[in-house]
């Protein structure tokens, strides 16, 4: 019975070329817009999620309370020394990982070129915690020695036209001076949805060997690192305020007096000063804590994105609609034959929607590539380097799927009632009307 159906949908549409073309069309810009919003909405709520640790990894934080006229709120910008701390004093710690981003382009040379491009630098331990796939090099040993680097695809093809580049040597001006880096690992171009960026990752120990990176060594006043830790699994130390309270006190012994004496106050170890650990995969969201290397998003503005291209696609389903209501006056005669010879109102409407999902799946295809051709100036405006990838957006294929059914059955159900409500007398003796006079077409058009 279904492919009967499918059959008359065809052939139906088949008839009335043009007018398919433009319901396809339209429906088809209205579906390119939300898809693009749909994509953006998935990416920046899944930040980080590719992780096999994601779970278990949080990000250093400290939290400050509304004193002294400040607004509460926290930032991520820690001491060099704390990883380690934490790792010796705290429970649960499995590992730790400091991370500087690239403030500002380094010159970087090669043979006779010099280019500028932003330097990192993180622990060894870094590709153990995350996982950035490597195309060429052993994540655990990328960065063993003390000028060892890590590059990314896209950066080894513009800085040597090959992403075979293992075992070469290049030259970077960290501070003042040029210095020789064997790059030891490639991986591929970081994930559109990682709040951890670089193009050129080098070893946080070399790092601190250099005159600004000297002063933060075993240095608590000097805040300019981000600092990662994997916990074991069950471990509740990120709930563990006190624990943590304590920590902060035991290298921080003049905090409580200095706040005393500021004249600040608190109850019992709710310190206004105080470490926490923020899950990494909760860490775009949370605009409560400032700092990284990619700017926080606040979700109720992806949610008014997603209701603006909600109202865009609803204006195609209304204009489907409409057009629909339009041309049923061509298909009166076939509905009344067809009662006429004992078709049922339900087996009418089962075809009449089966028209309309058909058009909604020409439409859903032809809005997908309209999507990733607009997807590079889409990119432009939201600041992001979005891909249009099942793979890594696999709750994409499911969400366009229910979303084509959607609109199929939101654009198609009133045409297919009206359609399937004609009296074949009154058709057979050509007095059927049908128009935009009634009140129900007059509010779409009017809305729309």
């Amino acid at each position: 019975m279904l492919k009967h159906y499918f059959k008359i949908a065809i052939r139906s549409l088949g008839r009335q070329k043009a007018l398919s073309f433009i319901n396809v069309f339209g429906l088809s810009i209205g579906l390119a817009c939300f898809i693009l919003f749909l994509l953006f909405a998935v990416n920046e709520f899944n930040f980080d999620r590719f992780h096999k640790n994601a779970a278990s990894i949080y990000r250093v934080y400290r939290w400050k309370e509304a004193i002294k006229g400040q607004d509460a709120g926290g930032d991520v910008y820690m001491p060099s020394p704390l990883g380690a701390a934490m790792k010796q004093d705290l429970p649960g710690i499995v590992s730790y990982t400091r991370f500087r981003g690239g403030w500002g382009d380094n010159f970087v040379k090669m043979d006779d070129k010099v280019v500028g491009a932003p330097v990192s630098f993180a622990d060894p331990e870094f590709f153990t915690m995350f996982s950035f796939p490597f195309i060429h090099g052993n994540p655990n040993e990328s960065l063993r020695n003390l000028q060892d680097i890590v590059i990314t695809k896209s950066k080894a093809k513009e800085l040597f036209g090959t992403d075979q580049v293992m075992g070469r040597t290049i030259e970077i001006k960290v501070t003042d001076v040029f210095s020789p880096f064997t790059i030891r690992g490639v991986t591929e171009d970081i994930p559109a949805n990682s709040s951890i960026r670089f193009s050129i990752l080098g070893n946080f120990n070399y790092w601190e060997t250099t005159n600004s990176g000297k002063r933060g060594v075993n240095n608590w006043h000097r805040s300019s690192y981000l600092t990662y830790v994997q916990l074991n699994p069950g471990s509740g130390l990120a709930s563990d305020e006190k624990t943590l309270v304590q920590f902060r006190r035991k290298y921080y012994p003049d905090e409580e007096a200095e706040l005393k004496k500021a004249g600040i106050s608190w109850k019992g170890d709710h310190m206004p000063v105080r470490y926490g650990l923020q899950p990494l995969q909760a860490s775009h969201t949370d605009t409560k804590i400032f700092g990284g290397t990619v700017d926080n998003v606040n979700p109720a503005t992806i949610w008014i994105l997603i209701a603006i291209a909600g109202a865009v696609l609803l204006i195609a389903c209304i204009n489907f609609t409409t057009l629909a209501i339009g041309r049923s006056a061509r298909r009166a005669k076939e509905v009344g034959l067809r009662k006429v010879i004992g078709g049922e109102r339900k087996q009418l409407v089962t075809q009449f929607l089966s028209e309309a999902i058909i058009l909604s799946m020409f439409s859903a295809a032809l809005g997908v590539l309209l999507a990733r051709l607009l997807l590079p100036w889409f990119n432009q405006l939201s600041g992001r380097e979005l891909q249009f990838s099942f793979s890594q957006y696999p709750e994409l294929t499911w969400m366009i799927l229910a979303l084509t059914l959607l609109v199929g059955i939101l654009a198609g159900s009133y045409p297919a009632l009206i359609l399937s409500g004609f009296k074949p007398i009154e058709v057979l003796k050509s007095k059927i009307k049908v128009g935009g006079s009634n009140l129900f077409t007059k509010s779409l058009v009017t809305f729309q």
